[in-house]
Protein backbone atom coordinates (compact mmCIF):
# COMPACT_ATOMS: atom_id res chain seq x y z
CA UNK A 1 0.00 0.00 0.00
CA UNK A 2 1.32 3.75 -0.83
CA UNK A 3 0.74 6.21 1.21
CA UNK A 4 1.91 9.77 0.69
CA UNK A 5 3.47 11.80 3.36
CA UNK A 6 2.57 15.41 2.83
CA UNK A 7 6.24 16.73 3.90
CA UNK A 8 9.66 18.67 2.54
CA UNK A 9 11.65 17.51 5.52
CA UNK A 10 13.59 14.44 4.80
CA UNK A 11 14.16 13.27 8.68
CA UNK A 12 10.82 12.95 9.15
CA UNK A 13 10.42 10.67 6.24
CA UNK A 14 12.72 9.02 7.03
CA UNK A 15 11.44 8.23 10.38
CA UNK A 16 8.28 7.28 9.44
CA UNK A 17 9.40 5.18 6.79
CA UNK A 18 11.20 3.20 8.99
CA UNK A 19 8.27 2.80 11.35
CA UNK A 20 5.99 1.86 8.67
CA UNK A 21 7.62 -0.16 6.91
CA UNK A 22 6.46 -3.60 8.91
CA UNK A 23 3.10 -3.15 7.97
CA UNK A 24 4.08 -3.06 4.02
CA UNK A 25 3.40 0.44 3.79
CA UNK A 26 5.42 2.38 1.53
CA UNK A 27 5.57 5.85 1.99
CA UNK A 28 6.31 8.90 -0.71
CA UNK A 29 6.96 12.48 0.22
CA UNK A 30 5.64 14.89 -1.84
CA UNK A 31 8.68 16.05 -3.23
CA UNK A 32 9.37 12.55 -4.79
CA UNK A 33 6.00 12.83 -6.30
CA UNK A 34 7.48 15.57 -8.48
CA UNK A 35 3.36 17.13 -8.78
CA UNK A 36 3.28 20.88 -8.36
CA UNK A 37 0.50 21.70 -5.77
CA UNK A 38 0.53 24.86 -4.06
CA UNK A 39 0.36 24.19 -0.17
CA UNK A 40 -2.57 24.61 1.56
CA UNK A 41 -2.62 27.84 4.09
CA UNK A 42 -2.33 26.51 7.24
CA UNK A 43 -5.23 28.40 9.03
CA UNK A 44 -5.98 26.21 11.81
CA UNK A 45 -6.27 27.36 15.58
CA UNK A 46 -4.67 24.07 16.95
CA UNK A 47 -2.06 20.93 16.01
CA UNK A 48 -4.68 19.01 15.10
CA UNK A 49 -6.37 21.00 12.94
CA UNK A 50 -3.61 22.03 10.87
CA UNK A 51 -2.45 18.30 10.15
CA UNK A 52 -6.12 17.47 9.60
CA UNK A 53 -6.20 20.37 6.92
CA UNK A 54 -2.88 18.98 4.82
CA UNK A 55 -3.64 15.52 5.02
CA UNK A 56 -7.26 16.17 3.20
CA UNK A 57 -6.08 18.81 1.34
CA UNK A 58 -3.33 16.74 -0.48
CA UNK A 59 -5.92 13.35 -0.06
CA UNK A 60 -8.18 15.20 -2.41
CA UNK A 61 -5.95 16.50 -4.34
CA UNK A 62 -4.28 13.74 -5.25
CA UNK A 63 -6.71 10.81 -5.08
CA UNK A 64 -4.35 8.85 -2.18
CA UNK A 65 -4.03 8.38 0.73
CA UNK A 66 -2.27 11.33 3.22
CA UNK A 67 -0.69 11.37 5.98
CA UNK A 68 0.19 14.76 7.62
CA UNK A 69 1.97 15.84 10.75
CA UNK A 70 1.76 19.31 12.68
CA UNK A 71 3.71 20.53 15.51
CA UNK A 72 5.36 22.52 18.04
CA UNK A 73 6.40 24.24 21.15
CA UNK A 74 4.36 25.35 23.36
CA UNK A 75 5.32 27.72 26.47
CA UNK A 76 3.18 28.31 29.28
CA UNK A 77 4.48 31.80 30.30
CA UNK A 78 3.80 32.87 26.40
CA UNK A 79 0.48 31.94 26.50
CA UNK A 80 1.29 28.91 24.76
CA UNK A 81 3.05 30.63 22.25
CA UNK A 82 4.83 30.07 19.77
CA UNK A 83 1.96 27.28 19.20
CA UNK A 84 0.83 26.11 15.75
CA UNK A 85 3.16 29.57 14.41
CA UNK A 86 6.62 27.60 15.82
CA UNK A 87 7.68 27.51 12.30
CA UNK A 88 6.82 31.04 11.38
CA UNK A 89 7.19 32.58 15.04
CA UNK A 90 9.62 35.58 14.10
CA UNK A 91 7.89 35.69 10.58
CA UNK A 92 7.40 33.61 7.01
CA UNK A 93 10.14 31.62 6.28
CA UNK A 94 11.99 32.39 9.29
CA UNK A 95 15.05 30.40 10.06
CA UNK A 96 15.37 28.24 14.01
CA UNK A 97 18.03 31.09 15.12
CA UNK A 98 16.20 33.69 14.55
CA UNK A 99 12.54 31.54 16.19
CA UNK A 100 15.03 31.02 19.33
CA UNK A 101 16.11 34.69 19.57
CA UNK A 102 12.55 35.93 19.21
CA UNK A 103 11.46 33.20 22.31
CA UNK A 104 13.85 34.47 24.74
CA UNK A 105 13.67 38.06 23.56
CA UNK A 106 9.94 37.33 24.53
CA UNK A 107 10.77 35.61 28.05
CA UNK A 108 13.61 38.39 28.96
CA UNK A 109 11.02 41.17 28.74
CA UNK A 110 8.79 39.22 30.94
CA UNK A 111 11.63 38.98 33.48
CA UNK A 112 12.01 35.01 32.78
CA UNK A 113 14.90 33.34 32.21
CA UNK A 114 12.52 29.89 31.86
CA UNK A 115 9.43 28.51 31.41
CA UNK A 116 7.21 25.08 31.77
CA UNK A 117 6.82 23.94 27.93
CA UNK A 118 5.74 21.23 25.53
CA UNK A 119 6.86 19.79 22.81
CA UNK A 120 3.46 18.79 20.66
CA UNK A 121 2.47 16.39 17.28
CA UNK A 122 -0.33 15.00 16.04
CA UNK A 123 -0.26 12.67 12.78
CA UNK A 124 -3.14 12.20 10.75
CA UNK A 125 -4.46 9.76 8.16
CA UNK A 126 -6.93 11.09 5.17
CA UNK A 127 -8.55 8.92 2.67
CA UNK A 128 -9.72 10.96 -0.65
CA UNK A 129 -12.78 10.81 0.13
CA UNK A 130 -13.03 10.26 4.10
CA UNK A 131 -10.88 11.24 7.39
CA UNK A 132 -9.36 8.23 8.97
CA UNK A 133 -6.95 8.10 12.04
CA UNK A 134 -5.33 10.66 14.08
CA UNK A 135 -3.22 10.34 17.23
CA UNK A 136 -1.27 12.60 19.36
CA UNK A 137 2.04 12.77 21.29
CA UNK A 138 3.74 15.05 24.01
CA UNK A 139 7.16 15.54 25.75
CA UNK A 140 6.80 17.67 28.55
CA UNK A 141 9.59 20.18 30.13
CA UNK A 142 10.49 23.59 30.47
CA UNK A 143 12.50 26.22 27.86
CA UNK A 144 15.58 28.30 29.09
CA UNK A 145 16.76 31.22 27.65
CA UNK A 146 20.46 30.11 27.45
CA UNK A 147 20.74 27.72 24.44
CA UNK A 148 22.72 24.51 24.65
CA UNK A 149 23.84 22.07 22.43
CA UNK A 150 24.34 21.59 18.45
CA UNK A 151 22.48 18.64 17.99
CA UNK A 152 18.61 18.50 16.82
CA UNK A 153 16.55 21.41 15.19
CA UNK A 154 13.77 24.13 15.85
CA UNK A 155 13.98 25.17 19.77
CA UNK A 156 15.78 21.86 20.75
CA UNK A 157 18.58 24.00 22.42
CA UNK A 158 16.50 25.47 24.37
CA UNK A 159 14.19 23.01 25.80
CA UNK A 160 14.89 20.81 28.75
CA UNK A 161 12.74 17.47 29.03
CA UNK A 162 11.18 16.74 32.10
CA UNK A 163 14.11 14.18 34.42
CA UNK A 164 17.09 15.86 32.11
CA UNK A 165 19.55 18.72 32.95
CA UNK A 166 20.43 18.74 29.12
CA UNK A 167 18.64 20.32 26.29
CA UNK A 168 17.02 18.48 23.25
CA UNK A 169 20.35 19.87 21.52
CA UNK A 170 22.69 18.09 23.80
CA UNK A 171 20.55 14.76 23.64
CA UNK A 172 22.12 11.81 21.20
CA UNK A 173 19.96 10.89 18.74
CA UNK A 174 18.85 7.62 20.44
CA UNK A 175 17.88 9.67 23.63
CA UNK A 176 15.95 12.14 21.94
CA UNK A 177 13.86 9.53 19.78
CA UNK A 178 13.00 7.27 23.04
CA UNK A 179 10.96 10.89 24.20
CA UNK A 180 10.34 12.79 21.49
CA UNK A 181 6.68 14.18 20.81
CA UNK A 182 6.59 12.73 17.47
CA UNK A 183 8.46 9.83 18.23
CA UNK A 184 5.31 9.36 20.88
CA UNK A 185 2.87 10.17 18.68
CA UNK A 186 4.27 8.19 16.02
CA UNK A 187 4.05 5.21 18.11
CA UNK A 188 0.34 5.95 18.95
CA UNK A 189 -0.04 6.11 15.13
CA UNK A 190 1.27 3.01 13.72
CA UNK A 191 -0.72 1.10 16.76
CA UNK A 192 -3.98 2.69 15.21
CA UNK A 193 -3.07 1.72 11.64
CA UNK A 194 -2.50 -1.81 12.06
CA UNK A 195 -5.85 -1.87 13.56
CA UNK A 196 -7.53 -0.55 10.09
CA UNK A 197 -5.25 -2.09 7.58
Amino acid sequence: MKIIFATGNKGKVREVREKLKSLGIEIISLKELKTEIEPPKETGETFLENAYQKAIYYAKHLKLPVIAEDSGLVVEKLGGLPGVRSARFAGENATDEENNALLIKKLKEMGLTESPAKYVSFFVLSYPESFGVWSKGEVKGKVTTKPRGSGGFGYDPLFIPEGYTKTMAELSVEEKNKISHRGKALEKFVRLLKDIL
